[in-house]
């Protein structure tokens, strides 16, 4: 029998990184805190919704206690964490999860077979506390490669296909080696590959449609090895304008562990004058001592542009997780966020292309009003996939793809409209998919032409998502309409 209680002393408090308010007190449904009428918002301000119920799991029971009273109810269940997805993919008036309070790390374990070490942790784990988890480990461990915001959540990251800048790790769903996932049915289903490869390579990029995952195990890396970080500041033409700029491009992408490219449109804050020069990072492995960086804290701005002010030229050794997670922004200022994977031709030709393009469209966009002048540019250059709901998917492991996007400060006038404008010719002249967790949704023709490039992709992952979910418990009305299984 379902026991609920609105005695709001007994409840724990919740985190409040995404909600921005509650509509009734706390209650608890055996023992899981729940209150009703929230409003989540995202990070960037662009998804708003009012919930019926906001769940604040501490444990695996929690969870299958949620999962019994939207059966029971018939509800529909999305999970948020710190809400750093542009799309609506965590979006639901029905029951919403905050997964935020799973946050255990277990003690990472070194494979007998000699693969590796590997840490599971809860969907919930802030990426800076894995990072600290890590390195106070003996022997210190890293992830080879990492998102750079170090305050989103790995269940999100992992769910979602994100990525870091490095060749070598692909995807981070790509270094899942097992998965726990509670289903529709209230049943805790592992996941590797191992046990089933097919239901594994779901799992591993699975946009939250099988359940609520409880566990992920990934691999890690002993960190006896730095990384040295270059910056640099050169010309647009330089990189890409020439006859030989692809091939030079890519000349200097596969020389580094990760490369990195920011640009914004002006090159002096709030004057007209246009950026000729692109920001450049490059990391590359060795095993020099990492430097003290506190030497670094107190240095004058090189850029001026105050959310961009922590950039300096230069060469440094640091520690994987100083390295990856490097300070960006201005502490205020939230972003919205629009990208895509374009697969790269062998002379890089077209992301030459691709870049210089988006440059001139992103000028005629900021120049337009005063209150668009912060739209930047950011790519990166990540190796395939193997995940089949990956948008850097491919059968060649050594395929490279582009991941590129444009973003701005969020209620920036006309960013969606621009956005939307982007990547229809993104898709239109280089075949690219979308980035799951950025904007997408809004482009006209997206789902019939998604829905074409993933074909038989999505009739198998439809063919364990149903045996997991056969009543469509975590569908919502983003993913509802890519997934019907009608017409595929």
């Amino acid at each position: 029998m379902t026991k609920s209680t609105l005695n709001q002393s007994q409840a724990q408090e919740p985190e409040t990184i995404t909600f921005a308010k509650v509509g009734t007190p706390m209650a608890i449904v055996d023992g899981v805190s729940f209150s009703g009428g929230d409003v989540w918002t995202n990070y960037g301000g662009n998804q708003t919704v009012q919930t019926e119920r906001l769940f604040y799991p501490r444990t695996l029971e929690d969870l299958k206690v949620i999962v019994r009273e939207a059966r029971n109810n018939n509800k529909k269940v999305r999970c948020a964490g710190s809400g750093h997805s542009w799309s609506a993919t965590a979006v639901t008036p029905d029951y919403m999860v905050s997964v935020n309070g799973l946050n255990k790390i277990h003690n990472p374990v070194l494979a007998q077979d000699g693969s590796g070490w590997t840490v599971t942790l809860e969907t919930g784990v802030l990426v800076s506390e894995l990072d600290a988890f890590l390195r106070n480990h003996n022997p210190p461990l890293a992830l080879p490669s990492n998102v750079v915001p170090d305050v989103v959540r790995v269940g999100g990251i992992l769910t979602m296909g994100c990525h870091g800048a490095g060749l070598n790790s692909r995807t981070l769903s790509d270094t899942i080696t097992e998965m726990t996932i509670v289903n529709a049915l209230g049943e805790l289903v592992t996941y590797s590959a191992a046990k089933d490869p097919e239901a594994f390579n779901v799992a591993c990029l699975n946009l939250g449609l099988l359940g609520i995952i409880y566990t992920a195990t990934i691999k890690v890396e002993v960190m006896n090895i730095r990384l040295r970080v270059t910056d640099s500041f050169p010309t647009l033409t330089s990189l890409f304008q020439g006859p030989q700029a692809g091939l030079n491009l890519k000349a200097r992408i596969l020389k580094n562990d990760s490369t990195e490219f920011l640009y914004w449109p002006f090159q002096y804050f709030m004057q007209p004058d246009q950026n000729k020069n692109i920001w450049v990072k490059e990391w590359e492995r060795t095993t020099e001592p990492a430097e003290d960086l506190k030497k670094y804290e107190d240095l004058p701005p090189m850029v001026d542009n105050p959310f961009f002010s922590t950039l300096q030229t230069g060469s440094r050794v640091m520690e994987i997780p100083d390295a990856l997670h490097f300070p960006i922004g201005d502490g205020v200022t939230t972003v919205v966020d629009a990208g895509a994977a374009i697969k790269v031709d062998p002379d890089f030709k077209n992301a030459c292309e691709a870049i210089m393009e988006l440059v001139e469209k992103n000028w005629e966009f900021t120049t337009s009003m005063p209150e668009r002048m912060g739209t930047a540019i950011e790519f990166r250059f990540i190796k395939a996939s193997d995940k089949i709901l990956s948008p850097a998917y491919d059968k060649d492991p050594e395929a490279i793809f582009c991941m590129i996007n444009v973003m701005a400060a969020s209620a920036t006038p006309g960013f969606e409209e621009y956005s939307v404008g982007i990547v229809s010719n993104w898709i239109r002249k280089y075949n690219a998919k979308p980035h799951w967790p950025k904007m997408w949704e809004k482009v006209d023709g997206v789902v019939p032409y998604l829905r074409h490039e993933y074909g038989d992709r999505i009739t198998r992952f439809n063919r364990v998502r149903k045996t997991q979910d056969p009543t469509d418990m975590f569908i919502n009305d983003t993913w509802r309409p890519l997934f019907q299984e009608n017409e595929l």
